[in-house]
């Protein structure tokens, strides 16, 4: 089917940040013509390829892993680095989803994109922002991302401290009982006490 038919539809899928061969069908292009023509445009270079049936036209890996899986937000060092909550530079692009993923670790342009799967009801506590390109991007804020710091780890105490000390307390307290986690609440507890003898 010849290309120029489609043009205006792909044209409005390849704005998307991530798109899919079903992006392209429900623009009313033919499913398997939709798999064909996603695969020639990343072999000619057009757009690329993230990861199976996944692509973009963006080389920008947050805005991408912000739009790889649904519900997802960015947490961990990534979030902390967007906030301004640390110096650190991170080494991979850090996802919070509820979503069972086949592949929890993709390369994208030379960065890793790391997905942290969590029970639906640890998804709180995030909100969206604009990003480069005028994308929109999940975000948590410092209480959810100390949480997510105790829940999932790999941030040291001293850094967690940190951002305690400019935490909202009541909120982070709200939000370690949304968690419904005994370890986690007693965490916090101990943390926010710690964090107020030290002053």
């Amino acid at each position: 089917m010849p290309l120029i038919k489609y043009k205006k539809a792909l044209e409005r899928v390849l704005r998307k940040p991530v798109f899919t061969p079903q992006d392209l069908h429900n623009e009313r292009i033919p499913k398997n013509y939709s798999k064909k023509l996603l695969h020639l445009l990343a072999k000619q270079g057009r757009i690329r390829r993230i990861e199976r049936g996944k692509y973009t036209c963006l080389d920008d890996p947050v805005a991408v892993a912000a739009h790889m899986t649904k519900p997802c937000y960015l947490s961990l060092w990534t979030a902390m680095s967007i906030r301004n909550l640390t110096t650190q530079v991170p080494f991979a692009v850090e996802v919070v989803t509820s979503r069972k993923r086949f592949a929890r670790k993709v390369d994208f342009l030379g960065t890793v994109i790391k997905f942290h799967a969590v029970d639906p009801k640890m998804m709180f506590g995030y909100e969206n922002i604009i990003w480069k390109e005028n994308f929109r991007i999940p975000v948590a804020n410092k209480e959810k991302i100390i949480i997510d710091a105790v829940h999932i780890g790999h941030i040291p105490e001293e850094e967690i401290f940190d951002m305690i000390k400019i935490s909202n307390a009541p909120l982070l307290k709200r939000y370690a009982n949304l968690t419904g986690n005994e370890k986690i609440k007693n965490k916090i507890k101990e943390m926010i006490k710690c964090s107020q003898q030290k002053r």
